[in-house]
């Protein structure tokens, strides 16, 4: 995949991250005015420094410093158990209350904290994970006739000289072959 790709898919990442961030304000908001002043305190609190982490996180993210891509997908999987939860809590409120308008709502936010879940898999993906720890500024460095490949079994991404490829290379990863049968007939 080419590193532009790769930039727009950072990119997407970066920019949804903050739209999940979004909604997470606005339901601890909409918890926060439950009435109870002990609670709404305490809850503000705990979600103001969630807040403050994800605006910290999401920054590093954008702007590639090292490791930051570990924290923005802890960050994601965080929001993702969170919607999860609010979905099923409201699910069961709406069944109980009989309201069809907060069983949409929580069908709505089960779906976003799949949604979220699904973009933790990309963040995770070893050939974004590769091209994000080159850092914002450097590009790899193939030596002569090397090119990239992706593992056809853990999509590992390679260095390779295809002219040197035998069916016997293994993948450094998974121990699964580069080559496989179907492709050399």
């Amino acid at each position: 995949m080419e590193p532009n790709r790769l930039a727009a898919i950072h990119r997407h990442l970066f920019i949804f991250g903050l739209l999940d961030i979004g909604i997470f304000i606005l339901i601890m908001i909409t918890i926060g005015n439950l009435g109870n002043t002990l609670f709404d305190g305490f809850a503000l609190g705990i979600s103001g420094l969630i807040v403050l982490y994800a605006i910290v996180t999401a920054y590093g993210f954008r702007q590639k410093t090292p490791n930051s891509d570990q924290k923005y997908s802890n960050l994601l999987r965080l929001l993702a158990v969170f919607f999860v939860t609010v979905g099923v809590v409201q699910g069961l409120l709406s069944i109980a209350s009989n309201q069809m308008i907060l069983l949409i709502q929580s069908g709505l936010l089960l779906l976003l904290g799949r949604a979220t879940n699904r973009r933790i898999k990309t963040l995770r993906h070893p050939m974004f994970v590769q091209w994000f720890s080159q850092g914002s500024g450097s590009s790899s460095e193939l030596s002569g006739e090397e090119v990239y490949a992706s593992c056809p079994n853990c999509s590992s991404l390679l260095a390779v000289i295809p002219e040197r490829l035998s069916i016997e290379d293994r993948c450094p990863n998974c121990e699964g072959f580069l080559i496989s049968i179907q492709e050399e007939e």
